[in-house]
């Protein structure tokens, strides 16, 4: 009896303190809410505007990565379109003199950042100044960097810019040490994603494709840099297999940086640049809170030109923040169609695909929003790969940055057999009764039979003649034809526009004008934009994450992503989605070093 009153006692006390730590956190979030409704950030006279770029998703608060402090401010991350529409404003903007890269830039990847460096190089071009320090530059954030008019770095630090590259992890001979094999079945000789379950290097085709799209990639950051800098391409490709940025005075000389300072000369430089005296404050603003003091998010209204953007893996069900969950979509482009004020829609894809299921759901869903008459155009971010590309084949037209990674038309499926790893590593034997020839089938406790193997081979190549065949119909491209630069292949957006996978070289921009001139609309005084989805507010999201309403994968992943760090976490990922799927895939097979 006095252990029963202990444990109710602990346990009563338990969910008092729960409640009050809800009750706590509620009236924080409230307040903090109520607070920023009172209180919106002011732009002084000369200010510098400063720049926060970690974890850049496309859609504003599309990330999981909010931190508390954020939320509470009720301010979300800023997505790519938006920290662009705030840079593209303060060159207007008379009180903002110029802009401070301080900041190291993480889990960016590069069509992404070149866009917003581009905006930055237009900022730079109406004469304010931009001024980049680090005592440390990563090859992302000295890519950034170097749009500069000065770039700095700290005393005894370097400029790690050595070219891209691709690591791609191998698992056959652990698994082999483990008694795990994979059943594999795929379509395509370049389609490479299963490849670190049953090789234990890369194939000569994964190879060729990869050294193609990244020198694509290198090429046009090279253009970029010889731009800013004034250094030719065959200067800065030699200062990269050099790793010249890592000789501090050779980084100066080879024109890769303007000087080596000490933190205290920046701000002296700082003040000259605006006209303050040494003693003087410095007025600077961060982007997130310039936007929310000048901008507000984009909300549509009569004659709308809806972008509905696709971030992150394609999904069954309805998916959390950064996926494409093919439930949530599909419910989002019905809307669409049947939205009267909605004169044409721009599909934004940022993806390197997944479930190949999902990814037909989508397509569908677009083909019909175009029967209503509505133009659909695509536009590519840094990846619209595999599954990517899939959802992208229905659009009258699609638009890809040079340096986007597409196609990779394939298909692939993988059925784990773990019988070596019961039966002699754990010593577990499974034995069967059957009511049929195949009631067993498919069981990862003993080996896959012929007619097993038979049937997920048909299957896999099944659902691969319907993927050439939603490309060939979108692209009005003859199927044999799509055959031949299929195969699982993957390419820059400079190679897909000359095969004919895309119709134009441009951004989101040129998409959205696009759209509207397919809708009748060439004056954009003429139509409105609205950013899709809506999302929940960061405050919401949390609290459903407290009491338990969310999935609980989502909840595990974001503690993953925080231990192991954004760029190991993407490998992780990798690995995770290859080894636990029992579903046909469409989906890229990498991840690009950056």
């Amino acid at each position: 009896m006095p252990n029963f009153v202990k444990i109710l006692f602990g346990s009563c006390l338990g969910t008092i303190l729960a409640l009050v730590l809800l009750v706590l956190v509620s009236i924080s979030v409230i307040g903090g809410l109520a607070a920023t409704g009172q209180e919106k950030p002011t732009v002084q006279a000369n200010s510098i505007l400063t720049l926060d770029i970690e974890g850049l998703a496309e859609l504003t608060g599309n990330t999981d990565e909010e931190d508390f402090a954020t939320m509470l401010s009720g301010q979300e991350k800023l997505g790519l379109h938006d920290a662009i529409r705030a840079i593209r404003r303060a060159t207007r903007d008379d009180d903002i003199k110029g802009i401070f890269l301080n900041d190291q830039v993480t889990g960016v990847p590069f069509t992404m950042l070149r866009s917003l460096r581009q905006a930055i190089a237009d900022f730079r071009a109406e004469g304010k100044f931009v001024v980049a320090y680090s005592p440390y530059y990563t090859q992302s954030a000295y890519y950034l960097g170097s749009v500069a008019d000065e770039i700095y770095v700290g005393p005894l630090g370097v400029i790690d810019f050595r070219g891209l590259g691709a690591d791609i992890p191998f698992l056959k001979n652990a698994l082999d040490q483990a008694g795990i094999k994979f059943e594999i079945f795929y379509a395509g000789d370049y389609k490479s994603a299963t490849e670190p379950l049953r090789r234990t290097s890369i194939s000569p085709e994964n190879r060729e494709q990869t050294k193609e799209f990244l020198e694509d990639l290198f090429g046009e950051m090279l253009t970029d840099i010889s731009l800013s800098r004034n250094v030719d391409t065959a200067s800065l490709r030699r200062a990269a297999s050099n790793m010249t940025g890592w000789r501090d005075q050779e980084a100066v000389d080879a024109g890769l940086i303007d000087g080596i300072r000490h933190r205290t000369e920046i701000d002296r430089l700082l003040h000259e640049k605006v006209g303050f005296k040494d003693d003087e404050k410095l007025q600077t603003i961060e982007l997130g809170r310039y936007f929310a003091a000048r901008l507000e998010k984009l909300k549509g209204g009569d004659d709308e030109i809806a972008v509905l953007i696709a971030e992150g893996g394609i999904v069954d069900g309805a998916g959390g923040l950064g996926s494409i969950g093919d439930k949530k979509y599909v419910n989002e482009i019905e809307k669409l169609a049947e939205d009267d004020d909605v004169k044409a829609v721009v599909l934004r894809v940022n993806s390197g695909g997944g479930s190949a299921s999902s990814s037909e759901n989508i397509w569908y869903a677009l083909e019909q929003l175009k029967q209503t008459g509505k133009p659909v155009v695509v536009s590519m971010g840094d990846y619209a790969a595999s599954g990517g590309y899939y959802i992208a084949a229905a659009a009258d037209s699609i638009y890809a940055e040079p340096t986007t990674i597409t196609g990779s038309i394939g298909v692939f499926l993988t059925f784990p057999i773990i019988r070596e790893l019961m039966e002699d590593k754990i010593g577990i034997n499974f034995d069967t009764v059957n009511t049929a020839a195949n009631a067993t089938a498919f069981s990862p406790f003993r080996e896959m039979g012929k007619d097993e193997k038979q049937l997920l081979t048909q299957r896999t190549q099944s659902i691969y003649n319907t993927f050439l065949s939603r490309v060939a119909d979108g692209r009005n491209i003859p199927v044999e034809r799509v055959r031949e630069i299929a195969g699982g292949r993957v390419y820059s957006g400079i190679r897909a526009k000359e095969i004919g996978l895309i119709d134009h070289l441009g951004g989101l921009g040129a998409a959205i004008a696009s759209a509207a001139r397919l809708a009748g609309m060439t004056d954009e005084d003429e139509y409105q934009v609205a950013n899709y989805p809506k999302l929940k507010p960061a405050w919401e999201i949390f609290l459903e994450e407290l009491l338990g309403e969310s999935d609980d994968n989502e909840v595990v992943s974001k503690v993953l992503k925080s231990q192991l760090g954004a760029e190991s976490y993407e490998h992780f990922q990798l690995l995770r989605d290859l080894t636990r799927t029992q579903q046909p895939q469409a989906r890229l097979p990498l991840v690009v070093k950056f």
